[in-house]
This record gives C-alpha cells, structure tokens and sequence, in this order.
C-alpha cells in the first residue's frame, strides 16, 4: 500500500508542476504579446506622426506655391487692367477723332 501512495504522491505532485509550469508559460506568453502589441502600437504612432509631418510639410510647398501662382496671376491681372484702360481711352480718342471727321464731312 506505501508503494500505490507513494506512486500517488510521485504523480499528484508530477501533474502540480506541470499545471504550475503550464500557468507560468500561459502568463509568460501573455505578457509576451502585451509587450509586442505595446511596441506595435509605438511603432504605429511613430509612423502616423512621420506621415502626419510629411504630409504637412508637402502641404505648406503646396500653398507656398499657389500663393506665388497667385501673386503672379494677380499682376497679370492687374497689367490686363491697365493695358484695357489704355485701350479704352484710345477707343474713346478714335471715336472723338471718328465723330470730328464725320461732323466736319
């Protein structure tokens, strides 16, 4: 009979070690993953923030240059302006010089 206790106490005590090995391993492993998602996570808002600076940096030579387009286009504009009053006050002379020669026909 000390020899079936003896193989009871060997095996009882065999299959708490495991379950304890087995827990710890379990524990492990999942404080493992907790690890790895953490620094994914950090990985992740390293990246966003990159392409966030990126993305903004490319933005501001974007609107640098649209403005310049835009100071440009508004010189041009503002050169048509003056050229069409030129033209308009030579149309107005031709008209006045066109009526004076018509009166004096």
């Amino acid at each position: 009979m000390d020899y079936i206790k003896l193989a009871g106490i060997v095996l009882g005590s065999t299959a708490l070690s495991e379950t304890v090995k087995y827990l710890l391993q379990y524990r492990t492993q999942k404080k493992l993953k907790k690890a790895e998602i953490r620094n994914l996570d950090a990985q992740t808002d390293e990246k966003v923030a990159q392409n966030w600076m990126q993305w903004s940096e490319k933005m501001e030579g974007r609107i640098d240059e649209l403005e310049r387009d835009n100071k440009e286009m508004k010189e041009k504009v503002v050169m048509q302006r003056k050229e069409i009053n030129e033209l308009k006050k030579y149309i107005d002379q031709l008209e006045e010089e066109l009526r004076t020669y018509q009166n004096n026909k």
